[in-house]
């Protein structure tokens, strides 16, 4: 299908609204003041705005005007942020509307509608906004995150200051499911969680996602300790088949740990991928196998 033919066909139809070659920034400003404007052909218009130097400042305007109307739709709004994400790489052409922008998406971090929250949120945090660090941490101690837990985590996590490390080990501690399985995620550098990774790894009544999250994160943040916690997975025919295929790639691919994996090791595994049923645990441990082969040449 030719999209852009099947955009400019449908706006065409639309008595409303301009063709996407006619559209201009007054043209968008006027059809999402109309009260009769539909929303599809809206968000297309949005899109087919120019960002062009001719008419930059006046683009920009309009999509600022959109996005900060809490009265339009939020298909519409999502659409005119997407525009101005773009503009944004122009730096020099978008400086002076830098300051009102981020402004608006503060506002927006706390509009009643989920899905502006979301997207301020997104944008803020890709530069450390400490006004959007702030209200998810905040939200996160008292249980009442602006958007949702895991959401909330994901964003935090992106400050490079890894302030909210501390929370991050709470709610790995202390929550389950999701939550639990970001708060993990977000402590992947963190080495003062080494005992709660290796904990995490080695227990069996823990889910197997969050036990390969726990060991990847004790990878990297301890390979001796992961060099002893995966060999001993690798060689216990009472775990998941799944767990110790991946305790075995890491240990393949992972000079630091291949380093402090004992010499004996090799053998027991050999033999751990004669007796297995498990196709993806054989595969894994051939891999090994080739690599240590290569290493012996």
């Amino acid at each position: 299908m030719d999209v852009e033919a099947h955009r400019k066909s449908f706006l065409a139809q639309l008595a409303k609204a301009p063709a996407v070659a006619d559209v201009k920034p007054k043209a968008v400003a006027d059809y999402a003041a109309s009260s009769e404007h539909d929303v599809k052909a809206l968000c297309d218009m949005i899109g087919a705005l120019t960002l062009d130097p001719s008419s930059f400042r006046a683009s920009v305007r309009t999509l600022l005007d959109i996005v900060g109307n809490d009265s339009l739709e939020t298909a519409a709004r999502l659409a005119a942020l997407g525009q101005l994400k773009a503009a944004e790489f122009q730096p020099a052409e978008f400086a002076e509307f830098h300051a009102e922008f981020i402004a608006l998406l503060r506002r927006l971090a706390q509009s009643p509608d989920r899905g502006m929250r979301v997207a301020a949120f997104e944008r803020l945090t890709l530069t450390n906004d400490v006004h959007a660090q702030k209200l998810l941490h905040d939200g996160l101690e008292i249980g009442k995150p602006p958007v949702s837990t895991v959401k909330a985590i994901q964003f935090l996590a992106r400050d490079d200051h890894g302030s909210a490390v501390p929370l991050f080990r709470r709610l790995a501690k202390a929550t389950i499911g999701p939550v639990r399985e970001q708060a993990l995620r977000a402590l992947a550098a963190d080495t003062q969680s080494v005992a709660l990774f290796e904990s995490i790894a080695n227990d069996k009544a823990e889910p197997t996602r969050l036990r390969q999250i726990a060991a990847m994160n004790l990878k990297n943040t301890s390979p001796t300790r992961f060099a002893k916690v995966a060999t001993s997975l690798a060689l216990d025919d009472q775990e998941d088949d799944g767990l110790r295929a991946v305790a075995v790639s890491a240990i393949t691919h992972t000079s630091e740990v291949a380093a402090k994996v004992k010499p004996e090791f090799a053998a027991s595994l050999l033999a751990v991928g004669v007796a297995t049923g498990s196709r993806v645990l054989k595969a894994s441990i051939d891999r090994y196998a080739k690599a240590v082969a290569r290493k012996k040449s």
